[in-house]
């Protein structure tokens, strides 16, 4: 009956504290240590993939991310701005990201076949941060929703070829605001942290 007792006191005074398990690929899964840290900032994993800004060898900073899967047996590192991890290397995630795809990977926007063909209407590249800082990812044709792309409600400033429209609502709801000069900042439109859709506009108008 003691024993009993004691086991039930121990079940009871655990309750409550057990830690979730951290589950490979989960976006709530705390970014892995590693001596990256020491040149690399906003670090945070989403669907697999570490994402972070690391210094490169000339001081200026880059965004990149890797597979996390890939580095099971290895120390993560910056290595001239790319999170490598053995002998495996990452990708650069600023100007395009090297062809990977925002974020995962997934190597272009859904709806797109695959690519992104903007059949030469130009381009935007989005940044996480003010000053065209933080995390960033060029777009080559319309984003209806920016919902799946790990930059709504998360855009601080932008870099355009050609003219665009950005709206801070979905399908190109909301208030709506049309740039062709690069932005530093978003706060000076009161939209900083608030564009959900972009698209590009044709010279006679939208499209």
């Amino acid at each position: 009956m003691l024993i009993e007792m004691l086991a039930a006191a121990a079940v009871f005074s655990g309750a409550g504290q057990e830690a979730a398990p951290q589950i490979p690929g989960d976006p709530e899964r705390i970014a892995p240590r590693g001596d990256y840290r020491d040149s690399c900032s906003g670090e945070y994993v989403n669907r697999g993939r570490l994402y972070a800004d690391c210094r490169n060898n000339r001081g200026n900073i880059r965004g990149t991310s890797i597979e996390l899967n890939r580095c099971a047996d290895y120390e993560i590192r910056n290595n001239d701005g790319l999170l490598v991890c053995g002998p495996n290397r990452g990708e650069y995630e600023d100007r395009g990201g090297g062809g990977g795809g925002w974020p995962g990977g997934g190597g272009g926007w859904p709806g797109n076949g695959g690519g992104w063909g903007g059949g030469g209407r130009g381009s935007v590249t989005v940044f996480r941060d003010s000053n065209f800082r933080g995390a960033s990812f060029r777009f080559d044709s319309e984003i209806p929703n920016l919902a799946n792309s790990g930059f709504n409600d998360a855009i601080s400033s932008m870099q355009f070829r050609g003219e665009w429209e950005a709206c801070t609502d979905a399908h190109y709801r909301g208030y709506c605001q049309t740039f062709r000069d690069d932005v530093r900042n978003l706060q000076r439109w009161g939209m900083n942290d608030r564009i959900s859709s972009l698209r590009p506009v044709g010279r006679g108008g939208r499209w």
